[in-house]
């Protein structure tokens, strides 16, 4: 009658070989999945940052409005003999 022994070594270093690679597999699909989070988040604060920025902007033209230098458009100003309009403070004769 053979004996067997009662503690298989190359079982032993098998199955700790499977659990190793199953906590290295795990640990790898949580890295991806980390990875995945960290690039979405920054992701939004770009986006984020866009959308203030481009709010920023159209408040700041609202509010400082349109300044076009228009030379065909004649404005009209008191001068010491009267009203003008071509910047010259003479009467007109």
């Amino acid at each position: 009658m053979t004996q067997q022994p009662a503690f298989n070594s190359d079982a032993a270093i098998q199955a700790l070989r499977a659990v190793l690679a199953a906590i290295i597999a795990a640990a790898f699909i949580g890295l991806v999945v980390l990875l995945a989070a960290v690039l979405t988040a920054a992701a939004f604060v770009v986006a984020g940052l866009a959308v203030l920025g481009a709010g920023a902007y159209w408040v700041y033209r609202k509010v400082r409005g349109r300044r076009k230098t228009d030379s065909s458009v004649l404005v009209a100003r008191r001068g010491p003999h009267g009203w003008t309009v071509d910047g010259t403070s003479a009467p007109r004769s």
